[in-house]
């Protein structure tokens, strides 16, 4: 999620184009953060330090790692943490950018301060997002406060990364008492929960999940591709229903709705959640009835 987050913050910078980051992810699996960029995101030594410490290292023979513990800078054990990161995909994410020449090694951690300052998020906020802690991330975009919620919600960012994009990410989600929707699909649970979930978008929004859930292709928003995000939306509550029945929740679906045209909503209980995927904007909306 915060890849493409600070992506876009390094595009109002005009330190990158939209196509450069479309061509950065998503990132390749391959790819490993080296040791220097990690301990730079993760504050355990400071850009200065590193440059330090590369200046002095036999790139030939020597390992940026080992080269820290001699000079004191790091613990073995805390080298040990560091290399478990190589993996992180936000790291990784750097490391492709410091790779390209696009940013350099000193200016990580101003950027990622100022973006953290720009976006208001706070230290743990930031940590979440950095190590893609994404039930902390959640609460972050949508504060929610019933647990049950909270799971739909999750599962349906989880079906989205994994199914749709994976580098998808929200806005922060607002509620409402009225609502017109575009064109949509939704499906409603019952059962131990009553809530409707919709997704919804103006135009080709809904092309974000349509062209990507199934092998088929439209080129434009049609009744067809409309059918296919409603299946996605019961593939979300079929996975959510499992999930909660672990814990003894029965509930049950409706079979999925959708049309172009879309309903106007009114509800005392609307949450709305603005997402981002695949170059296009839609946003799910929880319709909760008690």
């Amino acid at each position: 999620m915060l890849n493409r987050l600070f992506g876009n913050y390094l595009i109002e910078k005009q330190m990158m184009t939209n196509e450069q980051l479309n061509e950065f992810l998503p990132v390749a699996k391959d790819l490993k953060a080296e040791v220097e960029t990690i301990a730079i995101i993760t504050k355990a030594l400071t850009p200065l330090a590193v440059e330090e410490l590369l200046s002095k290292l036999d790139k030939g023979s020597e390992r940026f790692g080992e080269t820290a513990i001699e000079a004191g800078y790091l613990t073995d054990e805390k080298l040990d943490q560091l290399l478990t990161y190589q993996s992180n995909v936000f790291m990784k994410f750097i490391q492709s950018l410091l790779d390209k020449n696009l940013i350099h090694l000193g200016q990580i951690t101003a950027l990622l301060d100022d973006f953290q300052q720009c976006r208001n998020f706070d230290d743990a906020q930031m940590s979440s997002l950095i190590h893609d802690d994404l039930e902390e991330c959640i609460n972050i975009f949508v504060p929610l406060k019933s647990m049950r919620l909270k799971s739909l919600t999750l599962t349906l960012v989880q079906s989205m990364r994994r199914l749709i994009d994976s580098d998808m990410y929200l806005e922060k989600a607002y509620t409402a008492y009225s609502l017109q929707l575009d064109s949509y699909a939704c499906q409603t649970v019952f059962g131990d929960m009553h809530v409707k979930l919709y997704i919804s978008a103006p135009e080709d929004g809904l092309l974000a999940i349509a062209n990507h859930f199934t092998g088929a292709v439209y080129e434009s928003v049609n009744e067809d591709a409309l059918d296919n995000i409603g299946e996605f939306i019961n593939c979300v509550n079929g996975l959510f229903a499992t999930n909660m029945s672990y814990e003894d929740v029965s509930i049950d679906m409706s079979s999925p709705e959708y049309s172009l045209d879309g309903p106007f909503l009114s509800n005392e209980k609307l949450y709305v959640i603005p997402i981002h995927a695949n170059g296009y904007s839609f946003k799910a909306v929880l319709e909760v009835y008690e």
